[in-house]
């Protein structure tokens, strides 16, 4: 069962496929065609058409490839909560459609490893388009964004037992204290950088920021679920009723058991998403300084994903950028 490596992306033969495609759809069933879709940087997505089998149009997901040294090391290609988020990713769904959040579709998801060394899932293909897509006019635009405001706030009255990543048991991963979410997270980001001497010291700069503030942090009681990387392309629309409107927000494995206000779309200027959100942030100096932080944290391991995970530099550099600017506001904030 050979694989074409390509970074974390990488493909399956042709053999590999119609093997999955057999032992969760029968053997009666048969691959009519398959095509790699464009795009995904981490995860790698096929669209298949199916002969003989309950569906006909699929989607096939699969993780990276499972890596042999212990899972959370600083040697680890991928972040500890990597390792598990694709099995989550129905757990996530599941909290969606109960809240009556359009969700995908996931047909099977299959953690064991027994076929391929790679978490995978098979999810019903319907036609849509992203957000992003030009076609979409911008008063249209407005009213969708009105939408994902208010389903970002039913989200986000989804609560956890305790901070964290959930996972495909439905348990979550993490602490009761959202301080030492926010360590662990900023922690394993700046032990992997340390490992390829990427931007030297900062990320001891950034972990020392939620250390000597855990009781700013820790004012944040409540664990909601946020999608952690909500924006445009993981937003599906389709006409129904003569409009378009959502039919699913996609790519929820990133989703995690945090403070709200960690959802990095709140900080979109969109008025109509706000309006939809209907929730006002939290105007206090500490709301402001928690917000900051997590900007900086949110920046800093996109900087390292981008330029050591995924192979997009130029993104790599933005993100850098961006983090040392906001470091040095974090700094004013403190001699203020």
């Amino acid at each position: 069962m050979s694989t074409t490596n390509s970074g974390l992306h990488c493909t399956i033969s042709a053999e590999v496929l119609h093997h999955l495609v057999e032992n969760n759809f029968g053997n009666a069933t048969k691959v009519k065609e398959f095509a790699l879709l464009q795009g995904g940087l981490f995860n790698t997505t096929y669209r298949i058409q199916l002969e003989n089998a309950s569906y006909t149009d699929v989607i096939l997901r699969l993780a990276p490839e499972r890596a042999e040294m212990a899972a959370g090391s600083a040697s680890d290609p991928l972040f500890s909560f990597e390792r598990t988020m694709m099995a989550a990713e129905p757990v996530v769904y599941e909290y969606y459609r109960n809240a009556s959040i359009p969700a995908p579709n996931i047909i099977t998801c299959d953690d064991s490893g027994s076929i391929i060394p790679r978490t995978y899932m098979f999810m019903a293909f319907f036609p849509s388009k992203q957000l992003d897509h030009s076609s979409i006019s911008e008063t249209d635009k407005e009213r969708l964004y009105h939408q994902l405001g208010v389903y970002t706030a039913i989200m986000h009255q989804i609560e956890g037992a305790s901070f964290g990543w959930p996972q495909g048991d439905c348990s979550i991963k993490g602490s009761d204290q959202w301080s030492e979410v926010l360590h662990s997270f900023a922690e394993e980001t700046a032990l992997k950088a340390a490992l390829v001497e990427y931007m030297p010291g900062v990320g001891e700069e950034i972990t020392a920021i939620f250390i000597k503030n855990k009781d700013l942090f820790d004012q944040v009681t409540r664990p909601v679920l946020v999608h952690n990387d909500l924006w445009e392309a993981n937003v599906l629309v389709h006409v129904e009723n003569g409009e378009l409107n959502i039919a699913a927000i996609i790519d929820g494995d990133r989703s995690m058991f945090a403070d709200r206000e960690f959802e990095a779309i709140l900080s979109t200027e969109s008025m109509a998403f706000h309006e939809g959100y209907d929730r006002p942030l939290d105007s206090s100096a500490e709301g402001q300084a928690r917000r900051l932080a997590y900007r900086i944290l949110s920046s800093y391991f996109n900087a390292y994903v981008h330029e050591h995970q995924v192979n997009q530099p130029e993104d790599g550099q933005k993100y850098r950028q961006r983090t040392l600017d906001l470091l040095e506001q974090w700094k004013q904030l403190e001699h203020n």
